[in-house]
């Protein structure tokens, strides 16, 4: 049986918004009111984690080198005081963004069971011809990546684009403050530039991939 080429060029091009909307059940289960808990905790340990890495962190160490460029030894214990608190900044970073992967794993995992129980109860209200003229081995590969994927992408919205979105934030802030809004502007152009490039590769390696598959 030849592949099926217009099916795979069909779901490369599907649009990301309603495919974001199906997400959103998992995101935000209406009937689980102590995994919502997780998810507000997970974020809420996020937006700290950030706002210590830009501010606390970044200021800390500011401080401490603009200290040692005055010259003055007797403020040498202000010094070490800034360096130690740079260097609790930089382990509470990390320690809030391991306690936000422990909150949210939970969350994660119920995702990809409820996926998983919506996929087969769906398998097993399709007609009695597919399940003569199924390819086992293809329906429990498309199951297992996309039980798989479900994870992933709740990881990816809530853990890698709104941290991005936030550090992006308070990033711009400290400029438009220190340095104005030209270079507010210059900053958010390249953002802009980054993100048009890296769409632009993106679909030009799915687009092989695809081939490659189809082939």
């Amino acid at each position: 049986m030849p592949p099926d080429t217009a099916t795979s060029s069909t779901a490369s091009e599907r649009p990301m918004l309603p495919t974001l909307k199906r997400f959103l059940p998992y995101l935000w289960p209406a009937d689980a009111p102590m995994l919502r808990l997780r998810i507000v905790g997970a974020m809420l340990l996020v937006a700290v984690s950030k706002v210590t890495q830009v501010y606390v962190s970044a200021y800390t160490l500011k401080w401490a080198v603009d200290r040692m460029a005055q010259g003055d030894r007797s403020a040498m214990w202000i010094v070490i005081a800034l360096v130690l608190g740079y260097a609790g900044a930089r382990f509470a970073t990390t320690l809030f963004d391991n306690l936000r992967n422990a909150v949210f794993e939970r969350v994660g995992q119920d995702a990809t069971r409820r996926l998983a129980a919506s996929v087969f109860r769906h398998l097993h209200q399709l007609s009695l011809r597919f399940h003569l003229e199924r390819r086992t081995g293809a329906v429990t590969k498309v199951v297992e990546r996309g039980t798989k994927s479900i994870d992933t992408m709740l990881y990816f919205m809530l853990f890698n684009i709104a941290p991005t979105v936030l550090e992006l934030l308070l990033v711009l802030n400290i400029f438009r403050s220190s340095f104005g809004w030209g270079l507010v502007a210059a900053t958010m152009a390249m953002v802009v530039a980054y993100i048009w490039f890296t769409r632009m590769v993106t679909d030009w390696r799915a687009a092989l991939r695809t081939r490659m598959n189809d082939l």
